[in-house]
């Protein structure tokens, strides 16, 4: 089997054995969320679906769970097409509202709790769910859901004024399946918000399809099964997270729900668990190595290492492969390529000094995932190693933008082709490189942070005239947001650390600049255009 590459026909690797679809335990495709937890319930029912401190759920109360959820939210009004909306750290209940709402054909939302309440508010209020659930230590927000004219119910954790318990909300309901199915193709099965390039949060739709072709590839390749564990820390929120936990769930395996404190605590976590397959960004990877008792520790039930964010430098690689002695995987792709498109294999992370240099690439492009490099205003293919813009095709890519056409025509073309605004190349040999960001994207700690939607906020300050936000480097995160700012008259005392003050009460606080930087103008073109290259090259 090949798979399509610009025009270039790449054959596919060994390691896959079906790039179409991945399959529940009793043979069927994956392509409807609901049935996810129901075919695992029947194949493994006392296997755990989830490990917390002190707390294991398996699969038949993960399923119960999502029955009751569905049934609470027939009793709330919820109808197929309606949005329930999830704010909150990962839980069980984020699988059990995730599941639920599938099971009546409702759309699940998943929310990104790190946000400031004015963005969850502008979220809460384009979306319009009929209900939110609220996880732990969120109570606050439950004013501003009540707030939207759309919602008739808020689920807390306690309770309290202007919401129920979450037990409460799931005791006096029956914990029947109410045996909804949705049409993969054609319904949206699932939404997730994403900041745009514009400084407002897209609703990103995703079908039964999309989600099930997407997770084909991870399915297969990473050798999930009944006796793994997989540990979880990257938010059900971000569509990389969620891919982790839905492959996990279709192959029986447990997810572990633990946040490290530290490379310390990391570490003694991936003991503690037997943990079988990891998730770390390469400065965490590299902050392990550094640890003595990482050197020491007997990592034989360790099988995967997959990370992402950035390039893996090789002599990191090959001292982790030394310690861990596991397989690597990387992966690239957006949330409205439903995750991962592209795949540098364990093959492809095998030491060998003629393929070194792909180890800066973010692999070649996963079966049935056409992937381009396009000049940005022809959408010709360029030839190898020049420089364009990624564009993806097939099913992997979204139904569109959630009430907002004009942004979905202008992210896929007339014939379907996905443009990601990333910078990129690729060999002969398929394997893609991506870089300068087109977007000018900032990628920190895993979080993607959009220059123009922090640079929206800032210009609301009355003190500042001109911003431009960009990407500097970061020991702990790998990148984090700096400030340029030329202030306004009255403006003229403005400090760094007022402007980091009044950003952090708007904005989540990954999304705010960590360094401000004052300037009498910024450097433009002729033709009026912000050269932030230039301001890369005196800042970084």
């Amino acid at each position: 089997m090949t798979a399509h590459i610009g025009q270039v026909m790449v054959p596919t690797p060994p390691e896959y054995r079906d790039p179409h679809y991945a399959l529940h335990a009793d043979g069927t495709r994956v392509e409807r969320l609901e049935d996810i937890v129901r075919k695992r319930a029947i194949a493994t029912p006392d296997l755990p679906a989830v490990i917390e401190p002190g707390r294991i759920t398996t699969f038949r109360e993960l399923d119960q769970m999502s029955n009751a959820v569905a049934q609470a939210l027939l009793a709330d009004g919820v109808r197929a097409g309606d949005r329930v909306s999830y704010v909150g750290e990962n839980a069980p209940s984020f699988l059990a509202v995730l599941y639920g709402t599938s099971k009546i054909g409702a759309i699940p939302t998943a929310v990104n709790f790190r946000l400031a309440p004015p963005e969850i508010e502008y979220i809460l209020e384009h979306s319009s769910p009929t209900v939110v659930v609220l996880g732990n230590g969120l109570d606050h927000l439950a004013l501003v859901a009540n707030a939207q004219p759309s919602v008739k119910r808020v689920v807390t954790v306690a309770g309290g004024e202007g919401s129920i318990a979450y037990e409460d909300w799931t005791a006096s309901v029956p914990h029947e399946d109410p045996g909804f199915s949705r049409d993969p193709h054609r319904d949206t099965a699932l939404m997730f918000y994403s900041s745009g390039t514009t400084g407002r949060p897209k609703g990103i739709e995703l079908t039964g399809a999309n989600l099930g072709q997407a997770i084909a590839a991870m399915h297969y390749v990473m050798e999930l099964d009944t006796d793994c564990v997989a540990l979880a820390p990257i938010p059900f929120f971000h569509v990389s997270g969620f891919g982790l936990a839905v492959v996990a769930n279709v192959n029986g395996a447990a997810l572990l729900l633990r946040n490290p404190e530290s490379p310390a605590d990391l570490c003694r976590i991936l003991l503690e668990h037997s943990v079988t397959h990891a998730v770390a960004v390469p400065t965490v990877i590299q902050f392990l190595l550094g640890l003595p008792e990482v050197r020491e520790a007997d990592w034989s039930k360790l099988r995967y290492l997959v990370y992402g964010a950035a390039p893996m430098p090789a002599p990191v690689l090959a001292e982790a492969t030394a310690v861990f002695g596991c397989k690597f995987l990387q992966s690239y792709g957006l949330t409205e390529s439903t995750g991962g498109v592209t795949m540098l294999t364990p093959q492809d992370h095998r030491p060998d000094p003629t393929n070194v240099h792909r180890l800066k690439s973010v692999g070649r492009p996963m079966p049935n995932v056409p992937v381009r490099i396009v000049d940005p205003a022809t959408m010709e293919d360029v030839p190898f190693g020049v420089r364009g813009e990624v564009v993806i095709g097939g099913s992997h890519v979204m139904k569109g933008y959630w009430n907002n056409p004009e942004a979905t025509a202008a992210a896929i073309t007339k014939d379907g082709w996905l443009r990601t605004g990333d910078g990129g190349s690729m060999d002969a040999d398929g394997y893609v490189y991506l870089h300068d960001r087109l977007k000018d994207m900032i990628v920190s700690g895993g979080e993607n942070v959009y220059p123009a939607e922090v640079e929206s906020v800032l210009t609301g300050h009355p003190g500042i005239a001109q911003v431009a936000v960009i990407g500097v480097p970061s020991e702990r995160w790998g990148e984090s947001p700096m400030a340029v700012i030329v202030r306004a008259p009255e403006g003229a005392d403005l400090t760094e650390a007022e402007v980091i003050a009044w950003s952090r009460e708007r904005m989540a606080h990954f999304k705010c600049p960590v360094a401000v930087a004052f300037v009498d103008a910024l450097p433009l073109n002729a033709s009026g255009k912000l050269l932030k290259t230039e301001l890369r090259q005196r800042y970084t």
